[in-house]
C-alpha cells in the first residue's frame, strides 16, 4: 500500500530508543496505518487534480469572456462543484496529518496525561462532526438527486457527495489519530 513496514528491534532497550511511527509499526496495526496513509495520499492527489481543473475552468472562462466574447455558462458551476471536493478531501487529510486548528500553546505546559486527554477529546469531537457532516451530506445528496444543475448537466446531488465522503474520511482519520495518541505512535504526514 505504499508504506514500508519495519519490525521493531527485539532488544527492549533498543526498542525504547526507536520512535514508533505509522510507517514502522508491524502487524495488523501497521497495515491499518498504511491503509490510512494510502487513502490520505489518494485524497491529496484528487485535491491537486481538482485544483488544476478549477484553474483550467477559470482560465477558460476568462478566455471565453474576453477573447471570444462568448462566456461559457458551465465553467462557474463546474468550478464551484470541484472546489467542494477539493475542500472536503483536503480538510480530511488535514485531520489525519494533524494540521487542523489547535490550541497547543497552553497544552505544551500541561502534564502528558492532560495533553493526551485533551487530544482524545478534540478527536472525539471531530468524529462527531465528521459523522454529522456525512449524514447530512448523504441526506442532501439523496434529496437533490432528481434536480439538474443550471448551466452544467449533472445532478445537484454531486454538490453534496463531497460532504458525505469528507465527513466519513474525517471520522476515519480522527479515529486513527486517537489510536496513534493512545499507543504513542507518531503519525507520518501524507505529504512529507
Amino acid at each position: 500500500m505504499g508504506a514500508h513496514l519495519h519490525a521493531l528491534p527485539a532488544d527492549p532497550a533498543a526498542r525504547s530508543q526507536v520512535v514508533r511511527t505509522t510507517t514502522n509499526t508491524p502487524g495488523l496495526l501497521g497495515a491499518y496505518f498504511a491503509f490510512h496513509a494510502w487513502l490520505s495520499r489518494i485524497c491529496l492527489m484528487i485535491a491537486v487534480v481538482g485544483t488544476i481543473l478549477i484553474v483550467a475552468a477559470v482560465l477558460y472562462q476568462i478566455f471565453g469572456r474576453y477573447v471570444l466574447n462568448d462566456s461559457p455558462a458551465w465553467t462557474e458551476i463546474f468550478a464551484l462543484v470541484v472546489i467542494l471536493y477539493v475542500t472536503c478531501l483536503a480538510a480530511a487529510v488535514g485531520v489525519r496529518d494533524g494540521r487542523h486548528i489547535g490550541m497547543d500553546s497552553l497544552l505544551n505546559f500541561a502534564p502528558e496525561g492532560v495533553r493526551l486527554a485533551a487530544e482524545v477529546i478534540v478527536y472525539l469531537g471531530m468524529i462527531v462532526f465528521g459523522l454529522s457532516m456525512a449524514w447530512s451530506g448523504g441526506e442532501l445528496s439523496i434529496e437533490m438527486a432528481p434536480y439538474i444543475n443550471p448551466g452544467l448537466p449533472i445532478s445537484q446531488a454531486w454538490s453534496y457527495v463531497p460532504l458525505a465522503a469528507g465527513g466519513v474520511l474525517i471520522a476515519l482519520f480522527a479515529i486513527e489519530r486517537i489510536v496513534a495518541a493512545v499507543l504513542k505512535i507518531k503519525v507520518i504526514p501524507s505529504w512529507h
